[in-house]
């Protein structure tokens, strides 16, 4: 699949097929599912370390009440 990404005629690049589209969008899901996992476990663990939920919406590039209603639940769950 990276080759039909990569591959380039002229100017042009060639298109991706319904079937490798579909297993892009389907890897695609499993890596943001991934990340958000991830994130989680960092807010957690900022948490346990003592960050405000200003720091870590700050660290997030949002509001701290936009990172607590999004982590809090998750973040300190026992």
């Amino acid at each position: 699949m990276r080759d039909a990404l990569a591959a380039v005629s002229g100017d042009r690049k060639l298109p991706l097929t319904r079937e490798e589209t579909l297993e892009m969008l389907a890897l695609s899901e499993v890596v943001i599912r991934k990340a958000g996992y991830g994130r989680q476990a960092v807010v957690r663990t900022a948490r346990e370390a003592g960050a405000s939920w200003s720091q870590i919406g700050a660290a997030l590039g949002t509001t701290k009440q936009a990172a607590w209603e999004a982590h809090s639940r998750w973040a300190e769950a026992p």
